[in-house]
């Protein structure tokens, strides 16, 4: 049987998980590289050996990506991590096998409507077997840690609730391979554009709600011009991924009412320069949005940008360029004089950041397996498709062990 089976190991970001399992695993882990061509697959190999020569190298196993194909591997396997898009277009029937055969499951996606599809599809399902499935575990683990970090500490210090969190955060990056455009352009075409301009926070979350909460609306000034001032957090706008992270944030909310409480309010911004600069870039964001809703637009960004990107930006370049950057303040409920905050950074590139998260979360499933190969939880919360923060603190105390400078403190009155 398998530890861990690395499914897409060959794509960019998924060779990059190889390389952090050969970096931080024991060399004695039984692990398994997949995918559906043997010749990337052996060279991958090789070249894993090269770094590595000492430590047991992974098996190769060649899929086609359906059921009936995945299921032998995927049964094998204590953890999937999923490496495998579009994740709209080719990943559901890894889902679909890990929750039938309680198989735990981590991926790295961006595509929000499609983890509604896979939670309305086969959250039950894999609280029937067993399986943890955490779709998402980057980007929107940064967010979704911060919060779940807030309003731990502002329950242990202050024994109340949170009334509101506000999240700052950025992600600096330099460099998109053609398959990331590639991915946001056919999100588009398939889910059209009407989440993307009227977002729903509350979209992953059960319904009915556990503990029904009506999310207010943002200042008119927000509405309008994207604009809001924090005085711990400084100038924000809108945010593209900001509506995203806040799906995940929402639904750890709703499937842990007991700690978040019924009153719970999360957002996420965009750090910005300014007044004016917080303007411009909420209309630019709205504009590419309205842009690409237009099919020929689409078409022809996929023509000309994204068939001639290079498929393998140099890692090292990136980095000393990109880094992730998230800040986020909490307000203890009924009370403007109590806070808390938080922050998540690291330096280096963002491809090696999604990797390190999906490793990281990985091993941790890896430790909740047991020696049956069930999940030890006994808690139905923590089975079923779940968010990073179901990981708790071991996953928080594994990425600071991996470089990650996760800090959460009080705000002086």
């Amino acid at each position: 049987m398998y530890d861990i089976v690395l499914l897409g190991a060959t794509g960019y970001t998924g060779s990059l998980c190889a390389t952090f399992i050969v970096e931080n695993f024991p060399s004695t882990l039984k692990w398994c590289i997949a995918g559906r061509s043997a010749t990337r697959l052996e060279k991958l190999v090789k070249d894993l050996t090269a770094q590595s020569p000492d430590r047991l190298q992974p098996a190769i196993e060649t899929v086609e990506i359906n059921t009936t194909s995945l299921e032998p591997l995927v049964k094998s396997a204590k953890v999937i991590i999923n490496g495998i898009g579009p994740y709209h277009k080719l990943s559901t029937p890894v889902v679909d096998v890990c929750a039938r055969v309680g198989t735990h499951y981590v991926d790295f996606t961006t595509e929000t409507l499609w983890i509604r599809d896979m939670i309305e599809k086969y959250h039950k399902l894999a609280q029937d077997s067993g399986a943890i499935i955490i779709p998402g575990i980057s980007p929107s683990g940064v967010s979704d840690i911060l919060a779940w970090l807030l309003v731990k500490k502002i329950r242990e210090t202050f024994g109340q609730n949170v009334s509101e969190i506000v999240c700052s955060g950025k992600l600096d990056i330099k460099a998109m391979t053609g398959g990331s455009l590639t991915t946001v352009l056919d999100v588009f075409s398939t889910y059209g554009t009407s989440w993307f301009l009227c977002p729903s926070p509350s979209i992953l979350s059960p319904k009915p709600q556990v503990s029904p909460r009506t999310i207010p609306k943002e200042p008119l000034v927000t509405r309008l011009f994207g604009y809001r001032h924090s005085p711990e957090l400084g100038h924000l706008t809108t945010s593209f991924n900001g509506s995203g992270n806040e799906a995940i944030v929402y639904r750890s909310a709703s499937q842990n009412p007991n700690l978040y409480g019924a009153s719970f309010q999360f957002k996420e911004y965009l750090p910005a320069p300014g007044v004016f600069g917080a303007i411009l870039i909420h209309f630019l964001t709205k504009l590419l949005v309205v842009f690409l809703s237009i099919s020929p637009i689409r078409a022809l960004i996929k023509a000309l940008i994204a068939g001639k990107m290079d498929l393998n930006p140099d890692i090292t370049q990136l980095r000393s360029k990109e880094s992730v950057e998230f800040h986020a303040v909490g307000k203890v409920q009924d009370s403007s004089d109590f806070r808390a905050w938080a922050s998540f950074t690291r330096k280096g590139a963002l491809y090696e950041f999604a990797a390190l998260m999906s490793c990281v979360g990985a091993g941790v499933l890896l430790e909740k397996h047991s020696k049956s190969g069930k999940s030890e939880e006994k808690n139905d919360r923590l089975k079923g498709v779940v968010t990073p923060s179901a990981l708790g603190m071991k996953f928080v105390e594994r990425v600071r062990d991996a470089g990650i400078e996760v800090n959460v403190g009080l705000l002086d009155r």
